[in-house]
């Protein structure tokens, strides 16, 4: 079965390698660390096809398409309850990609811890950090329905970046439709929200005497 696997995703990248010879795949693979619910680092290797791989340490990655709430974020479930919805929705990135649940599974098979992700460069963004589609391998990283940046906005963890891609929209249609995650609730799109701190936050520095230091 892991040969017949690996025949495929070789077959996959000479794919598109021949399709697309122009702008070849680059891909970001290894262990994992989650950042938040939208941003992982990978220790691992950084592969460009028909190219050799470089080994590549603290690489941060940022989900392309999708947008999750911030670490600092609060926001209110179906009872009006506050909560930590940044924090729970970096929690849940991290459960799926160790349990692997977008997978079905047999219920008497043990499965193993999982600590490695493979991502599909998009690009960059303004700040430098890689844009990547991701999953298990190159297969999930390489589908709509089975990578991570679909999975956390399907169930309600993150919403899509409309800002920059439709991509995922169809799938949140789906989790507001299904009241999943943050749909729910009450809650503000990250990006507003960090607008509107943001604006805050230059509103108290301006507030404050030029000769306190802001750490």
């Amino acid at each position: 079965m892991k040969k017949l696997k690996l025949i495929l995703v070789n077959f996959i990248i000479t794919y598109f390698i021949i399709i697309n010879p122009i702008k070849a795949i680059e891909t970001i693979s290894g262990k994992v660390r989650v950042v938040d619910g939208d941003t992982i680092v990978i220790n691992g290797f950084f592969q460009k096809a028909g190219k050799s791989g470089k080994k590549i340490k603290k690489q941060k990655i940022r989900l392309f398409g999708i947008d999750a709430p911030e670490m600092k974020q609060i926001c209110k479930d179906n009872f009006e309850k506050k909560y930590e919805c940044g924090v729970k929705s970096k929690k849940f990135l991290q459960k799926i990609i160790l349990k692997k649940i977008m997978y079905p599974k047999n219920l008497e098979e043990e499965v193993e811890n999982n600590y490695n992700v493979t991502c599909i460069s998009k690009g960059k963004d303004r700040y430098g950090r890689i844009l990547g589609i991701c999953g298990f391998d190159f297969l999930g990283a390489n589908s709509i329905n089975f990578s991570l940046n679909a999975f956390m906005v399907k169930m309600g963890h993150a919403v899509a970046y409309k800002k920059y891609s439709k991509m995922f929209e169809h799938l949140e249609n789906e989790a507001k439709e299904k009241s999943r995650g943050i749909w729910s609730g009450k809650f503000e799109r990250p990006q507003d929200w960090r607008k509107n701190n943001k604006t805050k936050k230059s509103k108290i520095q301006i507030s404050l005497p030029p000769f306190v230091i802001i750490r």
